[in-house]
């Protein structure tokens, strides 16, 4: 009986040992030759990955940041008694601006040159924002201009020359119709961009007619994109006028083919967007309309304007930001 046991001890432990032996010659996972490898593959590597159940959302399913926002002078101009390029201090606190609002695409007001558009892209660049893709659109006004940064490729689209007639002369808008195309992953972003007429009074014209009759050339460019209604537009920028205004409502526009006005507000709840320190005026002046088809994927609850100070040295505006879900 004792030889029996002994002999059925020394089997258990002969056992015990080949087990152990055999873990510890397993190979590492990172050494191991998968089954993807030694087998021929049937489909894309990265489409296997996105069927596995535990597979964390992809970057692309992220919401889409959209900022518009009027950054005051980014150009050489007569600054006091010579010309000169938009102050340091003021620059630094536009691109803290930026860097906070953190856009994925950035429309722009009151840009000058491609060089001046290089600088903000590279100073922003710097902050860790990075935009590598710039679109700089002009109309006859030969200092201030509109401009697109994204993290997308930007496809510009030509812009008919739309004319008005006043006092027996012919004039077009001022800044131009920025309008581009942006392939995001949330689908193709039409953009339009405006900087309508200032509110400040000029000689021998009314200011107020020439915005109104800027809207209305802006306002048939919208319509001619929103006949398909598929389209998901963005019409962005500074229009110079309230909302209940002329210029706004034709902004809107009529009901199938309307633009919907995103109503932003700040943290405190305000709706201001520019503030006039000669008159010491706040107005809304900035605006961001869409198209039907893009409304419903509007966050509204996250979208705002970025809270800054009245005094605020970066700009006399404030940047509006919206998410696209």
């Amino acid at each position: 009986m004792h030889k029996a046991l002994l002999t059925t001890s020394l089997i258990l432990i002969s056992l015990y040992f080949t087990s152990c032996k055999e873990k510890q010659q397993t190979p590492d996972w990172s050494n191991t030759t998968t089954e993807s490898q030694t087998k021929p593959q049937t489909e894309p590597l990265t489409k296997q990955i996105q069927t596995k159940p535990t597979q964390a959302s992809p970057p692309n399913a992220q919401p889409i940041r959209f900022v518009s926002y009027n950054i005051r002078n980014y150009l050489t101009m007569r600054r006091g008694k010579t010309n000169k390029f938009k102050p340091e201090h003021e620059i630094k606190a536009l691109i803290s601006n930026i860097s906070r609002a953190n856009p994925h695409i950035l429309g722009i007001c009151e840009i000058g040159t491609q060089q001046d558009l290089d600088h903000l892209q590279n100073r922003l660049k710097q902050a860790g924002c990075i935009l590598n893709h710039t679109y700089l659109s002009a109309g006859p006004d030969p200092y201030r201009r509109q401009a697109l940064l994204s993290k997308f490729p930007i496809h510009p689209h030509n812009v008919p020359k739309y004319t008005y007639n006043m006092k027996g002369k012919t004039h077009e808008i001022r800044r131009g119709i920025l309008d581009a195309s942006i392939e995001t992953p949330k689908g193709n972003l039409r953009l339009l961009g405006a900087h309508l007429k200032s509110k400040r009074p000029i000689a021998f014209y009314d200011q107020a007619v020439i915005r109104r009759e800027e809207a209305q050339l802006l306002r048939k460019h919208a319509s001619t994109l929103l006949s398909d209604a598929s389209r998901k537009l963005i019409l962005f920028g500074d229009m110079n006028d309230t909302k209940g205004s002329n210029t706004i409502r034709l902004m809107r526009g009529p009901k199938k083919l309307r633009l919907n006005t995103i109503e932003l507000f700040d943290k405190q709840g305000t709706k201001w967007t520019q503030y006039w320190a000669k008159e010491d005026i706040y107005s809304r002046f900035d605006f961001i309309f869409v198209s039907n088809s893009l409304l419903p994927q509007i966050d509204k609850k996250r979208s705002h304007i970025l809270d800054t100070p009245p005094r605020d040295p970066a700009s006399d505006h404030r940047a509006l930001v919206i998410i696209i879900n």
